[in-house]
């Protein structure tokens, strides 16, 4: 990793001033490298700010081999905010990081993002709604962001991977912490077909205020955020916010009104916020083109495992549990459970005469 890189890893790291007052600094020296060779007086007058914190920035900075070295074991890389691949909608925003940590193809930042968002705790059918959503948004050309939780954000990831359009996970970790735990496999799987984005460092752990902070990158970065579950407090609530500061749109989806897990939505509907039920909506709302649904096909061939299997044992038609369960090597109680699962995401349906057959929707 070149010079440049190193100048920004010390910068990034560095105390007594804040991200905003960095970036001031740069445009003032013309780079990190120049940042960073200021005296503790010439800081001060260059930010009129305390000689106490300048003091401090020069003084208290980070080993940034140490940090070069673990980009380097996982596969990191650094994304300075002068680097003209840096998300130009992120760069609007008040507070934009000034380095990004990332691992996976950056080139995804080409397409315009759509940041989904809901529950931690989400309901079956609302997880498995966001993930067909997410495969029918990622296949008319958009990149489906989120923030890697459980829940929503974890199917939202897991719709646009099986759409084989690869997904942007923002983290609120360092870009090598998987978490949470559970989504280990969902991690490594978007770090080698999707994008890893962070401001923190590898080796960074879980950290409560590193969270909200997540949330304005994910805002940032996208067109338009899409809120899927929210109670009236809520994580997704704060994001949609976020968004609206930025100047971006805020999608709710349409909501049961009896349903007190959905608050947030009703609250953010009433407040602007528009109503949309699908991904064909999103995707008309932002003037994209809708992809037309996939055939059966392409969706069996897109998942993986047991539900692949079993999704692939009704290509040639409806067939009931036991013949399902035996085409696809599986218990016809595993076989059943996989057919519920693939039956609340859409995927397959129960007809008359207790069979399943494949389901095409969006």
């Amino acid at each position: 990793m070149g010079t440049k890189t190193r100048d920004w890893v010390i910068l990034h790291g560095a105390k007594g001033i804040g991200e905003n007052r960095k970036r001031k600094l740069i445009e003032r020296c013309g780079g990190p490298a120049e940042a960073l060779r200021l005296a503790p007086r010439e800081v001060a007058e260059a930010l009129a700010c305390p000689l106490a914190d300048a003091e401090r920035f020069t003084r208290e900075r980070e080993d940034p081999d140490r940090t070069l070295r673990a980009m380097e074991r996982c596969g990191a890389a650094a994304l300075p905010w002068d680097d003209p691949r840096y998300p130009p909608l992120l760069r609007e925003i008040y507070d934009p990081p000034m380095l990004l940590f990332h691992r996976g193809d950056l080139r995804l930042l080409e397409r315009p993002a759509v940041a989904m968002v809901g529950a931690r705790r989400a309901l079956a059918d609302a997880a498995a709604w966001t993930g067909a959503m997410a495969s029918r948004i990622a296949r008319s050309g958009f990149l489906v962001a989120s923030g890697f939780a459980r829940g929503i954000d974890g199917a939202a990831h897991e719709g646009a991977l099986d759409a084989g359009e690869g997904t942007a996970a923002v983290f609120g970790t360092g870009p090598d912490v998987i978490y949470p735990r559970e989504h280990r496999r969902l991690g490594e799987r978007i770090a080698a077909e999707g994008l890893i984005l962070t401001e923190n460092p590898p080796g960074a752990p879980p950290h409560r205020a590193a969270f909200p902070k997540r949330n304005r990158i994910l805002a940032g970065l996208a067109e338009a955020t899409v809120v899927i579950q929210a109670s009236e407090k809520s994580g997704a609530r704060i994001t949609a916010r976020l968004a609206l500061e930025a100047g971006r749109e805020v999608m709710v989806l349409a909501a049961p009104p009896w349903d007190r897990r959905f608050a947030g939505n009703r609250i953010l509907a009433r407040d602007g916020a528009a109503v949309v039920q699908d991904g064909e909506e999103v995707v008309l709302r932002l003037g994209g083109l809708p992809a037309p649904p996939p055939e059966p096909e392409e969706r069996a061939e897109a998942l993986e495992g047991a539900r692949g299997a079993v999704a692939r044992a009704l290509l040639d038609g409806p067939r009931d549990t036991d013949a399902i369960a035996r085409a696809a090597g599986l218990s016809s109680g595993e076989a059943l459970g996989v057919l519920l699962a693939l039956e609340l995401e859409g995927i397959v349906e129960e007809r008359p005469g207790k069979v399943y057959a494949m389901k095409v929707r969006t």
